[in-house]
């Protein structure tokens, strides 16, 4: 008879405790066909998948920072930016945390967004600035509670602390002490910190020739020793070393999309030069596009959305139209920024990585 009545007990629960398992892959299952779908153009379609999620299941994670990421995308391919719709990015982000506390990637990124949010204010002149600024250096505080190894997250305080003036929030002092915490555990990372943190005057080129002599040339250090020489003027060796850091790492790819900020940045401090600097950058973002493995939608949409403007500004106005049609048709809400898009976006939701990009360098 007990061992009746256990079976009757197991019978009854396991189907509800297998659902759950069940449940929670269908809903990762759905996750990830929204997250196909925005990245083959259709994120109002991703959008819908992901709400309707969270209407059976309130507290998904995946499927808040997958919401996250899909407004963002949808945000940056808007035709203004608005302040209302980056809330709800937050908003997502801050719920991802809530139900996956422990997720530094979430934590991460939530504080990505505070940073971006702060940025924004500061753009505008907004009263709210310096409290934003609080928050994202509180955010970034978890991200390192969770793993006081992350160096990226050090390296956006040392950006807030060390860049920023003392009313919105700026803190040499503070960002002395992470540029030193962040030395003793990697020199590469280190090197990076104090670089930020060398008055405007210095000779940014010579000081990462000296880091080479430590920590080798790798791909960071190229990257690194190029824009240095691109914030100097120098076309020839930025352009050099750039290639260089493609050559020792494909995943550096995206250099070629800064150099063409460059280009375009430099129509302007160089009008002469101007005819010059659009035809180098409408060839780099030739060999973006043509570069392997294939960009997915979304970068090619944003690809082309920059050769509409480089035809703008050479005053081909029909041949910007045309490019435009053709980024729309890749992705209707390809990004509409200069800058290159932040790389968390367009991969697979199990394969965001971490990174950093400082929103204080112009490429």
């Amino acid at each position: 008879m007990k061992n009746t009545s256990c079976l009757l007990f197991v019978a009854f629960f396991l189907p509800r405790i297998y659902g759950i398992d069940i449940q929670d892959k269908a809903y990762e299952s759905k996750v990830f066909e929204a997250y196909e779908l925005r990245i083959h153009g259709q994120a109002e379609n991703a959008e819908a998948i992901l709400l309707d999620i969270l209407k059976q299941d309130s507290s998904n994670a995946l499927a808040y920072f997958e919401l996250a990421r899909t407004k963002i995308h949808m945000f940056l391919g808007g035709t203004q930016f608005s302040s209302e719709e980056w809330k709800k990015v937050m908003h997502a982000l801050q719920q991802a945390v809530r139900y996956a506390p422990d997720n530094e990637i979430y934590t991460f990124y939530y504080a990505y967004s505070c940073f971006f949010n702060a940025f924004i204010s500061m753009m505008r002149q907004q009263t709210d600035a310096s409290e934003n600024v609080a928050l994202a250096c509180e955010t970034f505080k978890s991200v390192l509670t969770l793993n006081p190894n992350c160096y990226e997250a050090m390296l956006y305080m040392i950006d807030l602390y060390g860049l920023l003036p003392v009313e919105m929030g700026g803190d040499k002092e503070k960002a002395g002490i992470f540029a030193s915490e962040a030395n003793k555990m990697n020199k590469l990372y280190g090197a990076m910190a104090n670089e930020r943190l060398l008055p405007d005057s210095a000779d940014k080129v010579a000081y990462w020739q000296n880091v080479e002599k430590d920590a080798g040339m790798n791909a960071q250090v190229l990257e690194e020793l190029g824009r240095a020489y691109l914030l100097r003027s120098d076309t020839e060796n930025g352009t050099k070393y750039f290639m260089e850091a493609i050559q020792k790492d494909n995943a550096n790819k995206y250099l070629y999309m800064h150099l063409v900020r460059y280009h375009i940045l430099s129509t302007e401090q160089s009008p002469d030069a101007k005819t010059v600097h659009l035809e180098s950058a409408l060839e780099l973002v030739n060999t973006y596009l043509q570069s392997t493995p294939d960009l997915i939608q979304p970068l090619k949409a944003y690809a082309y959305g920059i050769i509409s403007l480089i035809k703008m500004i050479s005053g081909d106005n029909s041949g910007s139209e045309e490019y435009r049609q053709l980024a729309t048709a890749q992705d209707p809400y390809y990004s509409k920024a200069m800058g290159m898009p932040p790389e968390m976006l367009y991969c697979r939701p199990d394969e965001v990585r971490i990174r950093y990009s400082s929103f204080f360098m112009p490429f």
